[in-house]
């Protein structure tokens, strides 16, 4: 059987929502992702095999084969195809798995696994609000589903409160994680830990009239502009 190498590994900067980078379309921001993927590892765009894109709000901007349209926001050829995945939360991390068992069975040898999420521009849950309010359907758990389960929908969070009661992880104790979790994050950023892996992207401020680099911290100012407009 074939090993599986990761070759390169990338992402632009986390943000929050309404944030930085709330003006790029998901597209596009996915996009620079992959164009500084194949800079750094010089590799032959052309001889990637497949882009696998995992994406768990597939409706409005990230709709119509996300996974596809990242491609073509890109430099890469057109050549390349894309899939787009759904695992909820751990679609991204699928995306890696399937790009592994393709490469470890032979099947494929250079593949880009990627994720793409926007809360700004597709806030968490629009797949299931938007039918709804438009009247279309009924949601996605069918009467057998509910049958069968004897319950009218599924929630993380009714399934995070049983985990926690099944081991018996009080809140207090996962507060102090949580906590610890994030002055380790907070640390490893102040070092710039995560420098080498952060694609910069441009980011526009029209209230401070500046252009910045969202880049490891919150952006760094590189251009400001004249005049009221650009």
């Amino acid at each position: 059987m074939a090993e599986a190498y990761i070759v390169e590994a990338a992402r632009t900067a986390g943000g929050k929502r309404g944030g930085a980078l709330k003006d790029w379309h998901p597209a596009d921001l996915g996009a620079q992702v992959l164009n500084a993927l194949v800079d750094r590892s010089g590799v032959d765009p052309a001889a990637i095999d497949d882009v696998i894109v995992g994406c768990v709000s597939q409706v409005g901007e990230q709709s119509f084969h996300v996974g596809r349209n990242l491609v073509l926001a890109s430099k890469l050829p057109e050549s390349v195809p894309a899939v787009s995945i759904d695992r909820q939360c751990g679609s991204s991390q699928q995306a890696l798995h399937f790009a592994a068992q393709a490469v470890m069975s032979g099947t494929q040898d250079l593949v880009i696994a990627a994720g793409i999420e926007s809360m700004t521009r597709v806030p968490m849950g629009t797949p299931f609000m938007l039918p709804m309010q438009a009247g279309l359907g009924v949601g996605p758990w069918s009467e057998a589903i509910k049958d069968r389960f004897g319950v009218t929908e599924f929630s993380q969070f009714t399934g995070a409160e049983m985990i926690a009661r099944n081991y018996q992880m009080t809140r207090e104790t996962l507060d102090r994680f949580a906590l610890e979790s994030h002055r380790k994050a907070a640390a490893a950023t102040e070092a710039e830990k995560f420098a080498l892996e952060i694609v910069p992207v441009t980011v526009v401020d029209p209230k401070a009239r500046s252009v910045s680099t969202c880049a490891m911290k919150a952006s760094v100012t590189t251009r400001r502009w004249r005049g009221s407009q650009v």
